[in-house]
């Protein structure tokens, strides 16, 4: 199910591996776009992200590809590898390292993946297309397997890790590992069940691709994990709300939740995030509040019939399908704007009249693994694991 694989690495020839890496294409705005290609005309954004999703860009990336490799800016290397990938950040002040493996996952075991986020056809069609143009996966997605055993972690500190870059606001140490070395973990999550943290739609490309092309590889490339280290981060995304009026829907609120005035951000954050029970930072009007829910069994009530009880109790579903749909009539997932930075919605709402922003509260990942094992899919950007994994480390490549 997991397997090395030759990887497509950058040459000296390219550069400082430091200006040629980016996070993952999703995560990445114009402006930032253009700082890094400012770094480097081989940074790999180039051919993650274009420019426009306007035009048809498939085939230049290709061609950038094709380039890149003709003229040995990107090598293939001469024995298979799995590339061992250590991360180290601070968070609020806490020292901590992540460890992970680069690999390739068999598609043929698809149902051993668990899925748990929404998805866009228009976002999956575009992978797909760009699979089709590049033959390759540009970057990996990221997947956990549970190990209380550590073992990846026992073999990465034998490992002398020569690569070693500074990048956004973590240390990366990247290493090319015999893979012999990690058959007692490959083997011991062979047959276990894999959880997508991170690259829904590019998961479901890859698969949709390899259904439906005879020559399509059975494979992706991705990034693995352990679901229980302590160094494994999941944040909030939070979302804001265009063309509507709160206060003409304050009766409907009051009636699910106790609603709390406060005096800035930082008050608020604070609140929802030492409360024990659902509740939302909110912003409208230049005020901020705190939305507590009240009776989580008569939200559970007004809650489509056919979720789970612990579905019903998570707060991003309680938002999306209680307060955006049910109480604000929204039913077009398009119209949310989202970022991890709450002073972002702040911006956005002040910019947007009639418009509403919510702070969410830290995702409970064991909920959500635990809803999506029984098949259950959450709102889009239910999670956003921290740190991304930087994209140009490796690329797989099947031409």
């Amino acid at each position: 199910m997991i397997s090395p694989f030759k990887g497509y690495r950058y040459s000296k020839k390219a550069g400082n591996l430091e200006q040629l890496i980016a996070p993952p294409y999703d995560v990445i705005g114009q402006k930032y776009r253009e700082e890094l290609i400012n770094r480097s005309p081989y940074n790999i954004v180039r051919l993650t992200l274009p420019e426009s999703f306007d035009t048809d860009y498939h085939r230049e990336i290709a061609q950038i590809l094709e380039t890149w490799c003709r003229e040995k800016i990107l090598i293939q290397d001469e024995k298979e590898y799995f590339y061992l990938v250590k991360q180290k950040f601070l968070y609020k002040g806490e020292k901590f390292e992540r460890t992970g493996l680069i690999g390739l996952f068999d598609l043929r075991a698809s149902e051993r993946v668990i899925k748990h986020e929404v998805i866009f056809n228009k976002y999956r069609d575009d992978r797909i297309k760009l699979l089709e143009t590049t033959k390759s996966n540009l970057e990996p997605i990221l997947l956990l397997y549970e190990d209380q055993e550590n073992l990846l972690e026992e073999i990465a500190c034998s490992m002398p890790f020569q690569e070693e870059l500074s990048f956004e606001e973590t240390t990366v140490t990247f290493e090319p590992c015999r893979p012999e070395l990690l058959m007692p973990l490959v083997s011991k999550i062979q047959d276990s069940k894999l959880f997508i943290a991170d690259g829904h739609h590019r998961f479901q490309a890859s698969y949709q691709y390899f259904q439906a092309c005879p020559d399509a590889p059975p494979f992706i490339m991705v990034y693995l994990t352990n679901f229980l280290s302590n160094s494994l981060l999941v944040l909030p995304t939070h979302r804001a709300l265009k063309n509507v009026n709160p206060l003409e829907k304050i009766n409907a609120i009051e009636e699910f939740f106790e609603i709390k005035k406060h005096v800035n951000l930082s008050q608020t954050l604070f609140s929802i995030e030492n409360s024990q029970y659902c509740s939302f930072g909110v912003y409208f009007n230049n005020s901020f509040q705190t939305w507590s829910l009240k009776n989580i069994e008569k939200v559970k009530s007004s809650l489509p019939e056919n979720f789970s009880d612990t579905l019903k109790s998570l707060d991003v579903v309680i938002l999306h399908y209680l307060v955006i749909e049910k109480i604000f009539g929204v039913t077009a997932r398009e119209k949310l704007y989202y970022d991890r930075n709450p002073e972002e919605i702040i911006n956005f709402v002040n910019h947007n009249p009639s418009s509403i922003g919510f702070f969410m509260q830290k995702p409970n990942l064991l909920k959500i693994r635990q809803v999506a094992s029984s098949g259950e899919i959450l709102p889009p950007k239910t999670t956003f694991f921290y740190p991304k994994v930087p994209s140009g480390l490796v690329i797989a490549r099947y031409a």
